[in-house]
């Protein structure tokens, strides 16, 4: 049952992360060739007014608003599902390994308030401008999410193979 729970979220996390993806092509230029990633990470108010004017200039700061809007729908969904694979790969061997999945399987359920203050601030940048407070913030809040779901990343594929091929116990 929660290989089925996990691959539920798996699926449903792929199908929003694509349309992310397209969503957010438009906004991908010489000038912002990380898209809106690249403004999640912006940290000053001079790189997200570079990159404001030139979605502006292209026409695509709509593209940036929906964005934000379909990953509200992508920031309760991932977390769950990362949470869930750590679960489903987890062993109780009491190891310092698996004891680091049960603290990353509950830790990256934080994603969810940062994801969630990163775009309330990346929403208000794009409506009323950049700030230094506003810029500095989401970075702060993207970048410690981005480590969170790349660490917990690791430990799954560090675990998948003692998963799929336990040790066998002598005793």
């Amino acid at each position: 049952m929660r290989f089925f729970s996990w691959l539920f979220l798996a699926t449903l996390s792929l199908v929003l992360m694509v349309q992310l993806r397209l969503i957010d092509g438009p906004l991908t230029s010489p000038d912002t060739p990380w898209g809106i990633v690249g403004f999640e990470l912006a940290f000053t108010e001079v790189r997200a007014a570079e990159m404001l004017s030139v979605w502006r200039s292209m026409g695509v700061t709509e593209s940036a608003l929906v964005s934000l809007g379909v990953d509200v729908a992508f920031l309760l969904v991932y977390p769950f599902m990362f949470r869930s694979l750590v679960q489903l790969l987890r062993r109780d061997d009491g190891s310092a390994f698996q004891r680091l999945g049960t603290r990353l399987s509950a830790a990256v359920l934080a994603c969810i308030p940062l994801d969630a203050l990163e775009n309330a601030l990346l929403w208000r940048e794009l409506v009323a401008g950049a700030s230094p407070p506003l810029a500095a913030a989401a970075g702060v809040a993207a970048s410690i999410k981005f480590l969170l779901v790349l660490v917990t990343a690791a430990w799954c594929v560090g675990a998948l193979p003692k998963r799929l091929f336990p040790r066998p116990t002598h005793g």
